[in-house]
């Protein structure tokens, strides 16, 4: 709003008449300003009718006879004389200039017949001669002064149509301007204003002539002023469109908030004339902004206050829930651990009982086995849940391992439900962890069991399919191996379908799971580069896939690089460091029916002190976690730095970050718990000669 207001200068008068009139109400009249010419205006601008015409010529050319028949008589009327050129010019303007012609003819006409007065030596034909050029001088002069005064006529009434026309204009642009509630103003190069409208009057509260002159820097917050006259200073001196905004102090004493935008004008050669501006009071938006700003600061403040409530809220619930859950783990866990322990102590008492009974005492084994590899896979799918346990992937012929386990699983199955196996890849290779693989099938199975009615049938098979990317969750385009498990039992409705990988999550009865085996199947195929899928639909029986990446080459070239199993090798001395005295003894047991020789140490102090006093051995098995303040991977860096070369193996059924350590050491790790076949397999591996290694 100040850009029209350079630092410095007072505003003067306007200087632009038109504006000026518009203002004070008076009009303007281009005729006032011509000289008075008022003899003139008796000429007629058009030719009058004939008569007219006639009696004006006539009356003329007979005023010019008598004034010479007054003064030369009356014979000498009609001569030829100065006296005719009056009545010339008189029928040329007033008559046209074809009766000047006549009068002219007619005056020829009546002087042939007149005596003609001449002077001494002059002949008649040379005062015909001269009278006739003057006379043809005459009209032609009198012609063109008649067209002249017609073409001034024309642009007088141009003129005062023009002047009509603006003045019209400016009374609409003024109306205009004057109704518009915004600040508006015209100035010149040197800064001075010679327009404002009604609005920039009504603003200071003053005259209109006050609102030219006045100097905004009076009414400018001192606050904006620095600012306002830098931004004013660039934004003229660009010579284009600017804005600025202040407060400025109105008439009744309150700052308001201005913003003006100045734009500049070009005259018709192209040259700067000044600048035109408009101004608009934005105090209340400005208001409501900084009003909404701290609207939303409050609503911030409010939604971080409710968002911490509800993370509070979430945290409690969750809690809750974490223990909801774990009381459902452990009450499931230690339902079917009970049930494991009950088969195994039931088996053992009986064959404490009856030593005798052979045939009792070999079922009674095969029953304690069975409870025991079943009490393995629940600690598996324990650990796979807290992701502690680690994969050991191997490439694997499923079709040949489900073939292997047709018998367990077959038994897990029962006689009321049939089960069909249908392998149909027997060239697919795939890159898993066996007993993992296993224990998901196992649960895939138990679970249809549960769901399918007596008389019903649970189908396991398999499938080279070619999947494209995503076309199943996110799994990369290539080949897999779907493993199927169908069952006709009662199925899922979509809200059980979608919680159905969920840990802890089970449709059974208390007590029947612990809600794990399905989150167990969805990690191990997660963890092995594949996905799992469910279909089903109530009554129709459920449908679970896991798609597994294969390996690309021969199948049986695959499985036949893979390690035998170890036989028994030779005698190897043996430093066992266990501090369970049970797991101890049977794992001397273990190592003794292997052929090997032992001697036992309770804790790595104990062990280092045998290998300090000179002892050698062939190996070292130690546990991972011991009591004092050194674990098994401590043990095994001191033992290799008393006895350079000791092969080691590390051996735990711990979950904790000890284990996550252990893992990185250059020893395998044995996981318990272990038989002797994984025992043996392990001992092999490690005292394998060099080359063979």
């Amino acid at each position: 709003m100040s850009s029209h207001v350079p630092p410095g200068r007072l505003q003067g008068p306007s200087a632009h008449p038109m504006l000026a009139a518009a203002r004070s109400g008076r009009g303007f009249d281009a005729t006032s300003m011509m000289p008075a010419l008022w003899p003139l205006r008796l000429i007629p601008r058009r030719s009058p009718p004939f008569l007219t015409a006639l009696a004006i010529s006539a009356a003329s050319l007979a005023a010019a006879v008598g004034l010479r028949a007054i003064l030369l008589g009356p014979q000498n009327a009609t001569g030829l004389s100065a006296t005719t050129f009056p009545a010339l010019i008189i029928a040329t303007l007033y008559a046209g200039p074809r009766w000047g012609w006549a009068t002219l003819a007619a005056a020829l006409v009546a002087g042939f017949w007149a005596p003609l007065t001449t002077a001494v030596g002059v002949s008649n034909g040379a005062v015909i001669a001269m009278f006739t050029v003057s006379a043809v001088l005459t009209i032609v002069v009198s012609s063109s002064l008649r067209e002249a005064l017609l073409r001034l006529d024309e642009a007088n009434a141009a003129q005062g149509k023009a002047q009509k026309a603006l003045e019209a204009t400016e009374a609409r642009f003024r109306a205009l301007a004057d109704s518009a509630p915004i600040l508006m103003w015209v100035t010149r190069t040197d800064g001075k204003r010679e327009f404002a409208n009604q609005a920039y009057v009504d603003f200071l509260g003053d005259s209109f002539q006050t609102a030219l002159d006045f100097d905004w820097r009076k009414v400018l917050h001192p606050d904006d002023l620095p600012r306002i006259l830098q931004e004013q200073v660039a934004g003229e001196a660009s010579r284009r469109q600017f804005t600025l905004e202040a407060r400025f102090l109105r008439h009744d004493g309150e700052y308001r908030w201005v913003r003006s935008v100045s734009q500049p004008r070009w005259g018709p050669d192209g040259a700067f004339a000044g600048f035109v501006g408009v101004g608009y009071d934005f105090t209340d938006a400005r208001r409501a902004e900084e009003d909404l700003k701290r609207i939303n600061d409050l609503l911030a403040e409010r939604v971080e206050e409710a968002l911490a409530e509800r993370d509070e809220a979430e945290a409690a619930l969750q809690r809750a829930q974490k223990l909801e859950a774990v009381g459902q783990l452990t009450g499931g866990v230690a339902h079917d651990f009970n049930n494991l322990l009950t088969v195994v102590i039931g088996a053992l008492d009986l064959m404490q009982r009856h030593p005798s009974d052979e045939a009792r005492r070999e079922r009674m084994i095969e029953a304690a086995l069975g409870a025991a590899r079943r009490g393995e896979r629940l600690t598996q799918q324990l650990l796979a849940f807290s992701r502690r346990q680690a994969l050991k992937p191997e490439p694997v012929q499923v079709d040949a391992l489900l073939k292997d386990s047709e018998a367990l699983l077959r038994r897990a199955v029962g006689e009321a439900v049939r089960l069909v196996i249908a392998p149909s890849a027997p060239e697919a290779v795939v890159s898993l962890d066996p007993s993992q693989f296993e224990a998901a099938i196992m649960n895939l199975v138990v679970n249809a069991r549960d769901a399918t009615p007596a008389g019903g049938m649970i189908r396991i098979e398999t499938l080279p399919v070619r999947l494209e990317a995503r076309q199943v969750e996110a799994l990369e385009a290539g080949d897999y191996l779907c493993v199927a498990v169908h069952d006709t039992g009662s199925g899922m409705d979509a809200a059980t379908i979608g919680r159905a990988f969920e840990p802890f999550f089970t449709t059974k009865p208390p007590g029947r799971g612990t809600g794990l085996g399905l989150s167990q199947v969805y990690g191990f195929t997660h963890q092995s580069g594949g996905a799992a899928t469910v279909d089903s639909a109530p009554g129709k029986g459920a449908s679970v896939c896991l798609y597994l990446p294969r390996i690309a080459g021969d199948a049986a070239a695959i499985v036949d690089a893979l390690p035998a199993r170890a036989d028994r090798g030779p005698m190897q001395r043996v430093l066992l460091v266990e501090d369970d005295a049970q797991v101890a003894e049977l794992v001397e047991a273990m190592l003794r029916d292997l052929g090997h020789e032992v001697r036992r140490a309770e804790h790595a102090d104990a062990a280092l002190a045998i290998l300090r006093a000179g002892e050698t051995f062939d190996l070292m098995l130690t546990d991972l976690i011991m009591p004092g303040d050194k674990s098994g991977v401590d043990l095994a860096r001191e033992a290799v730095a008393l006895r350079a070369g000791l092969p080691v193996i590390l051996s735990s059924g711990y979950t904790g970050e000890v284990l996550l350590a252990a893992e990185d050491a250059p020893w395998p790790l044995l996981r318990k718990p272990y038989g002797s076949q994984q025992l043996a397999n392990t001992i092999a591996q490690v005292i394998r000669p060099a080359p063979e290694k």
